[in-house]
């Protein structure tokens, strides 16, 4: 019985200076591979930079339950300004904390609405998974 002669192939190439793996072509150019997830990654740097500004530039307003005082907060939970009516401040500083307390949570949850939902819009646009399917429909 006489033995064959095994060619040995490199799965990655590398099989000369020339590019050759032993004559195949490289399924696995991992340098383009790596130029394709730099580009990647610039394009989601890029989209995101513009949804934070869109964010920055969004703002949501927060009322209690009588409308004397109004807050507002941007996209990014910042808070942007407050206003407090004359009759909100006769209330005594009990119940004006309340008061306030109400329309910054309102604000604040008409934030993170707005923010969720601009971050869900970006991932769809990159092709990416929602991000609320990942974390079991928290977000």
């Amino acid at each position: 019985m006489s033995r064959r002669q095994l060619k040995a192939q490199a799965l990655f190439g590398g099989g000369n200076k020339e590019g050759g793996g032993g004559g195949m072509p490289n399924p696995f150019d991992m340098g383009k591979l790596m130029e394709s997830v730099k580009k990647a990654q610039q394009l989601v740097q890029v989209e995101t930079q513009r949804v934070q500004a869109e964010l920055d530039a969004t703002e949501f307003d927060g009322y209690d339950e009588d409308e004397t005082v109004k807050v507002v907060m941007n996209g990014n939970q910042v808070p942007k300004s407050v206003e407090i009516t004359q009759e909100a401040i006769d209330t005594g500083a009990e119940e004006l904390s309340r008061r306030l307390t109400l329309a910054m949570q309102e604000a604040h949850g008409k934030s993170v609405t707005g923010m969720k939902g601009k971050m869900q819009d970006l991932a769809k646009g990159l092709g990416l998974p929602n991000p609320a399917a990942l974390t079991g429909g928290g977000m």
